[in-house]
C-alpha cells in the first residue's frame, strides 16, 4: 500500500471512528439530563460531538457538594470518566453515590463509547479532540 493510500485508510477510519461517536452522543444526548466527565478537554471532546447537555467536571468539587449538585438539578446522567482504571474507579463510585439519591445512572453510553475508543486504543473522552483535528483539520 503506497502512502496515499495509507493516508487514505487512516482517514477513513478516523472519520468513521468519530461519525459513530456522533451518533451515540446524539442518541444519548435525547436519554440524559447531563454527563459528567473528568476535566475540560472531554467537555470540548464532547460539545465538538454534539452534546447539548450539561456538561459536569467531576472534580470541581468535593464528592458530597457534587452529588447534592446533581441530584438539586437531574434525575439521568451518564458518566464518562476516562477508561484507565482511575476513571473506573471514579465511574464506579460515583453511579453508587448518585443512584443512593435517586439519580438513574445510564451506563450503556459509557460502554457504548468505550467500545468504540478502544477499537482505535484509545482510552479517554479527550482524545476525540484529536481525531477531529486530523480529519477537520483545525
Amino acid at each position: 500500500m503506497n502512502a496515499d493510500n495509507q493516508d487514505f485508510a487512516l482517514y477513513k477510519q478516523d472519520y468513521e471512528t468519530y461519525t459513530e461517536l456522533e451518533n451515540v452522543i446524539q442518541e444519548m444526548d435525547g436519554l440524559v439530563d447531563a454527563i459528567i466527565v473528568e476535566g475540560a478537554s472531554d467537555r470540548e471532546a464532547l460539545k465538538g460531538l454534539g452534546a447539548t447537555k450539561e456538561i459536569v467536571i467531576c472534580s470541581s468539587k468535593p464528592y458530597t457538594e457534587f452529588v447534592d449538585y446533581l441530584s438539586s438539578r437531574h434525575k439521568k446522567i451518564t458518566i464518562l470518566t476516562d477508561y484507565d482504571r482511575a476513571g473506573q474507579k471514579i465511574n464506579k463510585k460515583l453511579s453508587i453515590r448518585l443512584e443512593h439519591v435517586g439519580i438513574r445512572v445510564e451506563n450503556q453510553y459509557r460502554a457504548k463509547i468505550g467500545r468504540i475508543l478502544g477499537f482505535r486504543g484509545l482510552m479517554c473522552i479527550e482524545s476525540v479532540n484529536s481525531l477531529r483535528k486530523r480529519i477537520y483539520l483545525v
